[in-house]
């Protein structure tokens, strides 16, 4: 076990950090009503991404994670504006570079430096946010540019790609867990998008500045290579720079929810280290394809409103894997508990929770503290 404010690795019977001294009661206790388990203090419907991608981290912590990466995006900003004013290329390759990997390589930071899964994590969290980075975007972008679905089928094939990146550690680990199925899944959906958001700069900043470009040689109002390549550069960064920290960040977020949904219900589902494909896999695999090819679609306004309301779902959805994941840790039924439903043996009438005999008709409720079960009981109890 690992500490969720400093890191350190400590026993699993331990229920205080050696280092920093921090209470781990709170961890496996019971959860308050309404409030996220694993989030200190925080209702569990509170749209924070950050304590729902990174469980079991102190506040402390999470205030950390934001500030970190608020900083680096103000930076990524100013570094942004010196490119668009210096109009120098080298600048600009280093600012897509910097910006396509900033949010995926922290969020795997803070997730190794936590010790969030059971078994050392740095290594296995290496392999699948570099193997999804580098493979699983190649044969991603092969499948894109070879099958017949166009944009709409970008969505099922890349959620494809991105589970099966991480799909392979269920034979690795000795012990399955939601929580580590949705950490993992977090980490291939974000070195997914930091390699899509590569190319994804590099092709908007190539467009917007060809586009320039072209418009100027029909205009006639440039009449020599230097002053065409400083109309695509100053073009291509404008038109990048509007989409580009949204990009940074919104591209992270996504990827990494959508992997981390399929496979917390992949993990909830597997058993003896094998995918157990059944309909609650399924339906949430069609859910996600659904809202990832709906935002590929979108358009104009429509896309921002999409984006709030297909964020809201994902956090949704993922705080209700993390409440099942948090009740698998303390050993505990993974589905809440249902009340189940009884009905008079006598009249058929449906009883309540707490009724000794039976309102319509009387008859004793079999095993209240009534003392007789009345005809009909005592027939039925013969029989």
């Amino acid at each position: 076990m690992y500490c969720p404010s400093c890191g350190h690795q400590e026993e699993s019977a331990a229920v205080r950090c050696g280092r920093c001294g921090l209470d781990f009661a709170g961890r496996n206790a019971p959860s308050k009503p309404g409030r996220l388990p694993t989030a200190q203090g925080q209702h569990w419907a509170v749209p924070d991404p950050v304590s729902t991608m990174l469980p079991h981290v102190a506040p402390h912590r999470r205030r950390l994670f934001w500030l970190a990466m608020l900083a680096g995006l103000a930076v990524l900003g100013a570094w942004g504006l010196l490119a668009f004013w210096l109009d120098d290329p080298g600048v600009t390759i280093r600012l897509l570079v910097v910006g396509s990997f900033f949010v995926p390589v922290l969020f795997v930071f803070f997730m190794a430096s936590e010790g969030l899964v059971e078994e050392p994590p740095a290594i296995l969290l290496v392999e699948v946010f570099v193997g999804v980075a580098l493979l699983g975007n190649l044969l991603a972008f092969l499948l894109n540019s070879f099958l017949p679905f166009g944009l709409a089928g970008a969505g099922p094939i890349e959620e494809t790609v991105k589970f099966l990146g991480v799909a392979w550690l269920l034979r690795r680990r000795s012990h399955v867990t939601i929580m580590d199925g949705i950490l993992f899944g977090a980490a291939a959906g974000m070195g997914f998008a930091a390699s899509e958001n590569l190319a994804y700069f590099f092709s908007s900043y190539s467009a917007y500045g060809l586009a320039a470009a072209a418009h100027a040689l029909g205009a006639g109002t440039v009449h020599s290579l230097a002053g065409l390549e400083a109309t695509f550069d100053h073009a291509g960064l404008g038109g990048l720079l509007s989409v580009f920290l949204l990009r940074s960040f919104l591209g992270p977020w996504m990827h990494g929810s959508w992997t981390a949904i399929i496979a917390g219900v992949a993990w909830r589902e597997a058993a003896g280290g094998k995918i157990h494909v059944d309909g609650r896999l399924i339906g949430t695999a069609i859910l996600v394809m659904a809202m990832h090819s709906l935002w590929d679609l979108s358009t104009g306004a429509l896309s921002d409103v999409l984006f709030v309301v297909i964020l809201a779902v994902d956090i949704y959805l993922l705080r209700v894997l993390i409440l099942a994941a948090h009740r698998q840790e303390r050993g505990e039924p993974i589905d809440a508990p249902r009340i189940a439903r009884r009905h008079c043996v006598n009249c058929g009438h449906r009883l309540g929770s707490g009724g000794q005999y039976c309102p319509r008709c009387g008859e004793a409720v079999p095993g209240g503290s009534g003392r007789g079960q009345g005809a009909a009981g005592e027939a039925a109890a013969s029989r």
